[in-house]
């Protein structure tokens, strides 16, 4: 048996088939068998609505007139079934409340139709619509399927509460007058309110439930839940209901027999009833003497002890008045006593540490003026100091450079020596070569 419910309850998801009803069609179509006689309620008629027929494995499940201006559901309608399931997984979008030609005549998640259907989401409300911490999706009857276009926004605390009265009111006061359910019909709706989240979903001001009976003897009866009052629950007639709803409306078909009450609410109003139509008697002379003499004694006794209550408060806020004086002179006299004595410690230490600071800058000021008078022969001792050291220190340098002259003068010399030299060399090789030719050329001419 287990089994077998998770598995429905996985499978519902994809089972579950809806469509727009379109305006030819007469009321809710295959869906008018939810409503009391098969009639639809009246008084609800705007451009925004749109109706949906909504069927789970086959089988039509629920109607619903949904609003796509705020968009909310104005209302959906059941009848009552033993076996109706809770939550049954992710929460479900109808695709043709968008694209009312679309070829999707079932409920999908919106993740599935977003590429299907452009401007998903436009009519009606989407899951991530509900991004808020205050709000969350809050089906009108808490064992229909979890689809969006039945669900309003509804803080959690509320949401559940609301499924407990249904709950509750179901087992208590519903079923017992029914048949155990049996040709059971019931209308859940919201009101919108003028606050929205995220600037989309219209917050309900307050949602209700309508209940109509025909077996054994036809009856109504309705409830309100505001949604600022979480604890709160208003047990009407239907008619009340109608009347706040207002516009005409009409939610059941000849009244549900006639706008009977529920039977318990029928028993209070008939003792009601008989209550007020008993007759009065008429108080006698003796009587009438005794009321009056009660309620001049009784105004006198009255009147003393108001007297007494006020003389005591007047003599309360004369003394609270004066303790509040003193306690309030004492304290402010404590404050100031106790400001001056923890501040007699502040002070000391402000004069010891400025006494300190004096003394810290009269030992700065001699301390400059020694280092003044002691800087001259200071440098003059360090310069005498550092002489022999600088003195020394240049001996390899003037021994340097002393050997680097000699060497030069040197290396001048012997490069003067062998110009001079050089320069001889070359006067006698020019003078013996043109001495030499003269002499070979005059003796070519005697020989000619």
């Amino acid at each position: 048996m287990t089994a077998a419910v998770l598995l429905l309850c996985l499978a519902l998801p994809c089972a579950l088939h809806a469509r727009l009803v379109q305006e030819g069609e007469d009321g809710f179509s295959e869906c008018n068998d939810f409503f009391h006689q098969g009639s639809p309620p009246q008084g609800f008629s705007h451009p925004a609505n749109v109706k949906i027929c909504q069927r789970y494995q086959g089988d039509k499940h629920y109607a619903t007139l949904y609003s796509t201006e705020h968009k909310i559901p104005v209302y959906s309608a059941f009848t009552y079934q033993e076996d109706a399931g809770g939550a049954w997984g992710d929460w479900m979008v109808e695709p043709q409340v968008d694209d009312s030609k679309s070829s999707l005549d079932e409920v999908s998640k919106g993740s599935d139709v977003t590429e299907k259907v452009p401007g998903l989401g436009t009519n009606q409300a989407l899951e991530e619509d509900y991004a808020s911490a205050e709000h969350q999706p809050g089906l009108l009857f808490h064992k229909a399927p979890p689809a969006l276009t039945s669900s309003v926004p509804l803080t959690p605390d509320f949401k559940e509460k609301w499924a407990a009265d249904v709950d509750l009111l179901i087992k208590e006061k519903l079923l017992p007058h029914c048949e155990s359910g049996e040709n059971l019909h019931l209308i859940a709706g919201a009101v919108p309110s003028n606050t929205k989240i995220n600037d989309k979903v219209t917050v309900p001001e307050y949602v209700w439930l309508a209940a109509c009976c025909n077996a054994p003897e036809a009856w109504s009866l309705g409830v309100i839940k505001r949604t600022g009052d979480v604890d709160g629950l208003e047990q009407v007639t239907v008619e009340e209901l109608e009347n706040q709803l207002s516009g005409g409306v009409k939610l059941f078909s000849n009244q549900c027999g006639g706008g009977a009450l529920h039977p318990e609410l029928r028993s209070t109003s008939e003792a009601s009833t008989q209550t007020e139509e008993e007759p009065v008697k008429t108080p006698g002379a003796f009587s009438r003497f005794f009321q009056f003499l009660f309620c001049i004694i009784y105004e006198i006794i009255k009147s003393f002890l108001c007297l007494v209550w006020f003389l005591f408060k007047q003599v309360c806020n004369l003394i609270f008045g004066r303790l509040y004086w003193i306690w309030t002179a004492l304290t402010t006299y404590i404050f100031a006593l106790s400001k001056v004595l923890l501040n007699i410690p502040c002070d000391v230490l402000r004069v010891f540490a400025n006494i300190l600071c004096g003394f810290v800058r009269i030992l700065n000021n001699a301390l400059s003026v020694v280092c003044l008078i002691l800087r001259l022969p200071t440098r003059f001792l360090c310069d005498m100091a550092s002489f022999p050291y600088y003195t020394i220190c240049a001996i390899p340098d003037v021994g340097i450079d002393i050997l680097s002259g000699v060497w030069g003068v040197f290396m001048l010399g012997f490069s003067a020596v062998f110009g001079a030299f050089g320069g001889s060399f070359s006067m006698a090789s020019f003078a013996g070569s043109s001495v030499f030719q003269r002499f070979i050329g005059q003796s070519e001419g005697y020989e000619n």
